[in-house]
């Protein structure tokens, strides 16, 4: 028909994926159907993502065996590039093992109790230079990488001591009491202090020069020395002899009247910490929740003294003092479930989930309680399925956010409260397999690309096989409480993982600071690291496109003709496939291709893909763009033009 004009339609800023429409009429225009295999990082439409190469390519005397089931990056001190990597296998008996201060794994960690069950859930937190390690173990103990070994927090309390006469004299025969603790000291410093014993009651004979007391059985938690407490009366103790270990009496001949040491610590000053499942460092204390042990409570969060309280060991105690409780039980008689995990702190404040509540610890600057609650989902359902599903990270703002896995779908918390971010994975997430027997979800923060990862799994899959990737600075706030776009989606080898954490992307002595995601595989024996130029995922080709809903681009009542696109682009030597797909499906898609060389020197080119078009009249027209199956190749999109032609309204001829 002449006359007519081509009609171009740039497709361009494209603000992620859009699950939530079935019928696509609701999809916006800066959003696709799906986007796959691509991230939004600096991108106007879309690009690859990057491949992901492994670990054990770059290392050297890595001992696993088993599937790498937990990872994290542990700072032992304040210089990020002394970062250490740290993983946990499901072997019979799981290896622990560390990187750090080059490509060498260290050998497998000496640990005091080996990690007993669940692989999968062992938690850390660095604090005080330390690293924390809580999981299931014969013991009902957290325990501590020291810098030489993983072992118990704090000291056991020891049994009583045992007392007998000794020689030939007139020590008096007056009653006295004992008690005694173990300490473990360095150089001049006390670095941390058992509780005391139970009281030993003894009267000498009368008839002996001293009371000659033992010291109980030892601990064997490195304890270096024992201090022995008298009593006249029970009641009132003092120090009388602080003793190294290798010698196991002590013979005291002083009158109890007359004992003059230092007073003990206050009963509780050094209460262990239990084997709590979760752990998170903030305002100057250790926290930790629920229980690895059955019987106990699972609503329980503790906390630690705060650093410089005592100056023994504050981080590997929680006070039980008469006047002090550092302990808070949430939500126990409420039907909100157990803790199912920590997060944040946020503006100062922890955060506790059930599966089905969130509160906040809010500090109250006393010493009793340390903390009061405040609970921001009530009776909402909304809680975390997974403590290594939440991630902090922040929002579009820079403004500090905890993001985390619902049964309801991703949610975040920040300066605007509580919002749900589903909508655009919607479709996606009701796939998801919640009661996956192995690990059903965790994630980590991306922090040079602002990206959040969360692995899923999907169907009937035991372990996570997709990753969905919120881009921050896309996301944004369509309602008072929902977040909309930023969302792309990550299949194939990268997206079977177990486990994730975010570590150096350049490992060697100085570990360097721009962090990417690294994994523990789901099956064999691997860690692999994420976002890397590499162009496969340790080899293995994946695809990656761009599929965009149906357009009517004359209007729902007018049919079409769609002309060959143009693609602008990052020049090179990929070729881009581009398939035009007809109104929903009716009829099969035709598929042209174009290489977006160079013609000279430019660093990006509009190239046209001559081969496509769509001559025949068709009220939509689906487009998808990106690789022709598994490739190697990576690219850059900024737009894609579409030159289409209005005709005769829908059911003219």
């Amino acid at each position: 028909m002449s006359g007519r004009q081509d009609t171009p339609v740039v497709i361009v800023g494209l603000r992620g994926r859009d699950g939530s429409d079935t019928s696509q009429l609701g999809i916006p225009q800066d959003k696709a159907r799906e986007m796959l295999n691509v991230d939004l990082y600096r991108s106007s439409f879309a690009r690859k993502r990057g491949g992901s190469d492994a670990v054990f390519d770059d290392t050297t005397n890595e001992a696993f065996t088993g599937v790498v089931s937990s990872i994290f990056r542990h700072v032992p001190a304040a210089t990020e590039t002394d970062a250490e990597l740290w993983a946990v296998d499901d072997a019979s008996t799981p290896v622990v093992q560390r990187l750090d201060g080059g490509t060498n794994w260290q050998s497998a960690v000496t640990m005091k109790d080996d990690v007993a069950a669940s692989e999968e859930n062992v938690t850390f937190a660095t604090f005080n230079g330390k690293l924390f390690i809580a999981f299931d173990s014969s013991q009902d103990r957290l325990h501590v990488w020291d810098g030489s070994t993983v072992r118990r927090t704090g000291l056991a309390t020891p049994a009583a001591p045992t007392a007998a006469n000794t020689g030939s004299g007139s020590y008096a025969a007056t009653v006295r009491y004992y008690k005694v603790a173990y300490i473990t000291i360095s150089g001049s410093v006390t670095l941390r202090m058992s509780e005391l014993s139970d009281a030993l009651t003894f009267t000498p004979s009368g008839s002996g020069t001293h009371a000659r007391v033992t010291k109980p059985a030892a601990i064997t938690e490195g304890e270096t020395h024992w201090q022995l407490y008298g009593s006249s009366n029970n009641e009132t103790y003092e120090l009388i002899a602080e003793t190294a270990v290798g010698t196991t009496t002590y013979d005291d001949n002083v009158a109890p009247a007359s004992y003059t040491g230092e007073a003990p610590p206050l009963v509780g000053t050094h209460t262990n910490w239990q084997s709590v499942k979760y752990l998170l460092t903030g305002n100057n204390q250790l926290i930790g929740a629920g229980s690895h042990e059955s019987g106990v409570q699972q609503n329980r969060v503790w906390y630690s003294a705060f650093l410089g309280e005592t100056n023994i060991g504050d981080d590997e105690s929680v006070p039980a003092k008469t006047t002090q409780r550092n302990y808070i039980d949430l939500g126990e008689q409420e039907g909100s479930g157990e803790i199912t995990g920590l997060g944040g702190p946020l503006d100062g404040r922890p955060l506790v989930f059930t599966r089905s509540q969130v509160w906040r610890l809010i500090p109250t600057g006393l010493s009793n309680p340390v903390y009061q609650t405040r609970p921001i989902f009530k009776g909402s359902g909304i809680g975390a399925i997974r403590h290594q599903t939440i991630v902090s990270a922040e929002d579009e703002t820079g403004a500090p956010a905890v993001y985390f896995l619902s049964d309801h779908g991703p949610y975040r918390l920040g300066p605007n409260g509580p919002q749900a971010m589903v909508d655009d994975v919607q479709d996606i997430w009701d796939t998801v397999n919640l009661e996956a027997t192995s690990v059903v979800a965790h994630g980590t923060y991306h922090p040079e690309k602002r990206q959040v990862w969360w692995w899923i799994a999907t169907g009937e899959s035991n372990d996570p096989d997709t990753i969905l990737v919120f881009d921050v600075r896309k996301g944004h706030a369509e309602s008072a409480n929902r977040i909309r776009g930023g969302w792309t989606k990550y299949t194939g080898d990268l997206a079977s993982a177990r486990c994730s954490t975010s570590f150096a992307r350049t490992l060697g002595s100085s570990m360097s600071r721009d962090l990417v995601p690294h994994i523990g595989t789901s099956s064999g024996t691997a860690i692999l690291r994420g976002d890397s130029t590499a162009t496969t995922d340790a080899g293995t080709k994946f695809q990656a496109e761009v599929v965009l809903p149906d357009r009517h681009f004359a209007g729902l009542d007018r049919r079409c003709v769609v002309k060959p696109p143009l693609i602008l682009g990052k020049a090179g030597s990929q070729s881009l496939q581009v398939t035009y797909t007809p109104d929903y499906g009716r009829l099969s898609g035709r598929t042209g291709s174009v290489a977006m060389t160079a013609s000279g020197s430019e660093s990006r080119t509009l190239k046209p893909v001559e081969s496509l078009e769509w001559g025949d009249e068709a009220s939509s027209i689906a487009i998808t763009v990106g690789d022709n199956g598994a490739s190697e190749n990576t690219w850059e999109i900024d737009a894609v033009v579409v030159p289409i032609e209005p005709r005769e309204t829908v059911g003219q001829t």
